[in-house]
């Protein structure tokens, strides 16, 4: 069974899943608990993101094919990681079932909403999202398969929550018409 999870119960729309919160550690470790829990032969989470300058319009659905993490004191060169975590790819078989533009998620740990920070943490990534990297974290621990699909709501800057805001639904049914094959007797 191939779970839907996301970070809130409203971007599941009507599909069964779990929401894990938002954020990544949060996110983590619910996945963690979910895992050990239900036992799903793959995770698929759901929800929005904001995209960088030049990425996939707003309301396109878009596939994560790797994820990863930024802290924004690294990108702006205020701070250091000294061991940064590594991007993970999504699951091969999952990306096979799941129709959309391709894209890098960046998790991030608070909404970007300065120019100058976006275009930093822009550097090989198309979208941002809080919750991807954790997620795919414990399902990489678990040995269970990962994928993400994400409806765009904004632009990442100064405008990110307005656009939120006035975008979210959409995205979000765009992104839950991208899942709902594998969920709706597709070998779910």
């Amino acid at each position: 069974m191939v779970l839907l999870v996301s970070a809130v119960r409203e971007e599941l729309g009507e599909h069964p899943g779990e929401p894990l919160g938002v954020g990544p550690v949060v996110t983590a470790a619910r996945m963690s608990t979910i895992l050990r829990e239900r036992q799903p032969s793959g995770v698929v989470m759901v929800g929005t993101a904001g995209v960088y300058q030049g990425g996939p319009a707003v309301g396109t659905a878009v596939v994560a094919e790797r994820v990863g993490l930024s802290e924004g004191v690294a990108a702006m060169g205020l701070g250091y990681v000294p061991r940064a975590p590594q991007p993970l790819t999504c699951d091969a078989r999952l990306l096979e079932r799941l129709v959309g533009p391709r894209v890098s998620v960046l998790t991030v740990s608070a909404i970007t909403t300065d120019s100058v920070l976006a275009g930093r943490l822009s550097d090989g990534w198309q979208i941002e999202q809080m919750e991807a990297y954790g997620a795919a974290v414990a399902c990489a621990q678990a040995n269970v398969p990962f994928a993400a699909v994400y409806g765009i709501s904004n632009v990442v800057g100064p405008d990110a929550h307005t656009q939120w805001l006035a975008y979210r639904h959409e995205a979000q049914l765009n992104a839950l018409a991208v899942v709902a094959p594998l969920l709706n007797g597709a070998g779910a």
